[in-house]
């Protein structure tokens, strides 16, 4: 059985919510790691805040940013990235069963380093992986698609229940 469970599927479809009822159901001491979440005004999305499991939270792309570094209309943040996910990635594997990395996507394999930690924690095989991943073709992340050890779900508004369930109750099979 694959240790590593990465959610695909469109933008907006519920990657990142089933990754917190996942947390929530097998029990959020059993966790560590990161999520992203969108930053929003009334109308639109504005830019991305990453969220560490233990509670930090840094905004890594803004619309409003200065940044030279662009993913579509964002100004990413790099280093603001590294610091906090690297960081909780980490922690998370020398403390937590399971690494929750939400996600891996255009704006966060701009960094060298997540890129090479990505590889090192899914070869490895020896932790847990709970993620998301792009749905998008893009050279480094067809890589990490094609990884042994990855167990790729593609989600979508029809399936996402029943996907959240099975992935739920894979990894309690782990536990």
């Amino acid at each position: 059985m694959e240790p590593c469970f990465l959610l695909t599927g469109k933008p907006r479809v519920g990657k990142s919510t089933s990754i917190k009822r996942i947390i929530q159901q097998i029990g959020p001491e059993y966790f560590g790691g990161f999520y992203t979440e969108e930053i929003r005004n009334s109308t639109n999305r504005t830019g991305f805040n990453c969220i560490t499991l233990q509670g930090e939270t840094v905004c890594i792309a803004s619309v409003d940013s200065e940044s030279s570094v662009r993913v579509g209309r964002y100004g990413v943040d790099i280093v603001a990235f590294e610091n906090i996910a690297l960081k909780a990635v980490t922690l998370s594997l020398n403390t937590k069963k399971i690494t929750v990395i939400d996600e891996i996507g255009f704006m966060q394999i701009l960094s060298a380093p997540f890129e090479t930690v990505i590889h090192e924690v899914i070869s490895s095989s020896k932790h847990l992986i709970l993620g998301t991943i792009c749905v998008d073709s893009h050279p480094s992340i067809d890589k990490i698609k094609e990884l042994s050890g990855i167990r790729l779900y593609h989600l979508s508004e029809e399936n996402r229940e029943v996907i959240t369930e099975r992935i739920t109750n894979d990894i309690l099979k782990f536990l």
